[in-house]
């Protein structure tokens, strides 16, 4: 099982892997069963296939995402873990922000085996 350190660093480099677009990366903190629900709500994204289109149609929207997290990467249950975040999209002349949170479940091996995104595009930041 993954240490507790181990799972708290893949937040950021997930984060900074999606700010990047670098599917590839991406997909190397995802195991080989991966399941995607972003947003919630959406149908969810499973298997490797389906989450890398996901993830290369995000990286190809044409808009440059930013994301910056904002709390704490909180642990539970020695697998989970879940923080905040927040995206920014910039549409050229303007730039949209929200704040969102996703929780992720780990395999043994400290890989993402799930993954929610809590997107609620009227959660700004400073509200």
């Amino acid at each position: 099982m993954a240490t507790r350190d181990e799972i708290i660093a893949i937040p950021d480099r997930y984060i900074a892997a999606v700010s990047a677009g670098d599917v590839d990366t991406i997909m190397s903190l995802y195991n080989d069963d991966p399941w995607v629900e972003d947003p919630i709500g959406e149908p969810a994204h499973q298997g490797v296939e389906a989450v890398r289109a996901f993830y290369t149609q995000l990286r190809d929207s044409g808009f440059k995402i930013n994301l910056t997290r904002i709390t704490p990467v909180c642990v539970a249950g020695g697998n989970e873990a879940a923080f905040a975040f927040q995206v920014d999209v910039d549409l050229g002349e303007m730039t949209l922000s929200m704040v969102t949170h996703d929780t992720m479940v780990f395999d043994d091996d400290g890989r993402i085996a799930r993954m929610r995104a809590y997107a609620d595009n009227l959660a700004t930041p400073g509200t």
